[in-house]
């Protein structure tokens, strides 16, 4: 089987950082595509952690998991048909498209994260808000699912992107506990 150059980074990545939390979960995982779902309680409430993850994405978005090296460079216009974007000397990079958007509730993505991007895939990605009892707390919902034609077994890449979306949403959970 022909091992692109986004699947050997991929495996890096998983060898690397794969983290395992317990709330993570691939829920379906087959050679043309994996479903991932986890969920962060995050210590501000709804409204504030949506501003956090659109506005101040520079902050917390890991360096080691964009193009270019510097987290400084992304940024997410959450609008309709905006974008999850990383605009350096180097180059620039849409990593997302905004396609739905409720703020504080949900900001769905289209796209592939990464090397996935390189692959005749598609994605859908939500960040879902809820309230909690706690009007000081939310709970992110991280929802990826991806599919279509790669000539690598997708389901050896959904731990990976699992680990990969884990840590940055670990980050983010990070930077509001500051």
């Amino acid at each position: 089987m022909i091992k692109s150059a986004g699947f050997k980074l991929i495996v890096a990545l998983a060898t690397v950082t794969f983290t395992v939390s317990a709330a993570a979960e691939v829920t379906d995982s087959r050679h043309d595509g994996f479903t991932l779902n986890f969920e962060r309680r995050l210590p501000v409430n709804p409204v504030g952690a949506f501003a956090a993850m659109t506005s101040e994405i520079d902050n917390w978005w890991i360096a080691a998991h964009t193009w270019y090296g510097d987290s400084q460079n992304m940024y997410l216009d959450a609008k309709l048909g905006g974008c999850l974007c990383e605009v350096a000397k180097q180059g620039q990079t849409e990593h997302l498209r905004v396609i739905k958007v409720e703020p504080g509730k949900l900001i769905r993505f289209s796209g592939g994260l990464g090397p996935l991007q390189g692959e005749g895939l598609h994605g859908v990605m939500d960040w879902r808000l809820q309230a909690t009892d706690d009007p000081n707390q939310s709970i992110l919902k991280v929802y990826y699912r991806v599919g279509g034609y790669s000539p690598n077994d997708l389901s050896e890449w959904a731990p990976a992107v699992d680990g990969v979306l884990q840590q940055q949403m670990d980050s983010l959970k990070a930077y509001l506990e500051q």
